[in-house]
């Protein structure tokens, strides 16, 4: 669809292919962003607001590049809130991933939950860090949504983000590292997996003994291999 409309960019048509009312809207919405938003986009962002945009799926996402991108998702688990940025775990029925806002997107979690299923529209994504990462920045739109949308679990170490759950064999002493901020790190072993855990992680793992059975939500692995949880990660008593 995406390349259909850029092709019609290209030869010039793509006003032609819309009637009056969807041009109307097209140009209040490069009204509204004063001239930032070229046709394309404001088209893309029309669409959406009349429920007429084909959704992406996470799975369908997953080593992609793509600078048009819209889904429904479930927030699972948040981890930064800052002013101009923050970070969620999301998922759908095919798979979880990242979702990082910018801009005044940032100022909208501050009024959402974990459980809500948000709409996403003219987002991107790309391979980072976390594997899959949807950004959601100044000319995109997130919005909750009346929807549900059912999630799966599943525990194994695999590409991006994963989920782990097994016996805590060990807890190793907790290191401070002083600088602009105090940065708390411990390494615990779940099974034969050696664990990072950072910052708000380090004082979750306190409540739990060695041989406990537990669960570690979004963790994923860094550049040199090792399994870090972080400030959207998730520890977890197993009954």
């Amino acid at each position: 669809m995406l390349g259909q409309l850029r092709k019609n960019l290209k030869f010039g048509v793509f006003q032609n292919g819309m009637n009056e009312e969807i041009k109307k809207e097209v140009k209040r919405e490069i009204e509204e962003f004063n001239g930032l938003l070229d046709e394309e986009t404001a088209y893309l962002l029309v669409m959406e607001k009349m429920g007429k945009l084909r959704r992406n799926k996470i799975k369908d996402l997953i080593g992609k590049v793509s600078s048009k991108v819209s889904l429904y998702a479930k927030i699972e688990s948040f981890g930064k809130k800052e002013r101009d940025f923050a970070n969620a775990i999301i998922g759908d029925e095919t798979g979880h991933c990242v979702l990082k806002l910018w801009e005044h997107n940032a100022h909208i979690a501050n009024y959402l939950e974990e459980g809500d299923v948000i709409k996403i529209a003219n987002g991107w994504c790309k391979e980072g860090a976390y594997g899959l990462e949807i950004n959601v920045g100044k000319y995109g739109l997130i919005e909750k949504i009346n929807k549900e949308i059912k999630t799966k679990k599943e525990f194994g170490i695999k590409r991006g983000i994963f989920c782990l759950r097994g016996i805590l064999r060990k807890k190793y002493p907790t290191k401070v590292y002083i600088g602009e901020k105090e940065k708390f790190v411990a390494k615990i072993l779940i099974d034969d997996y050696e664990i990072f855990l950072f910052d708000e992680r380090v004082r979750d793992i306190q409540k739990f003994r060695e041989g406990d059975e537990i669960a570690i939500l979004w963790l994923y692995k860094n550049g040199s291999g090792k399994i870090n949880a972080t400030d959207f990660s998730r520890i977890l008593e197993m009954d």
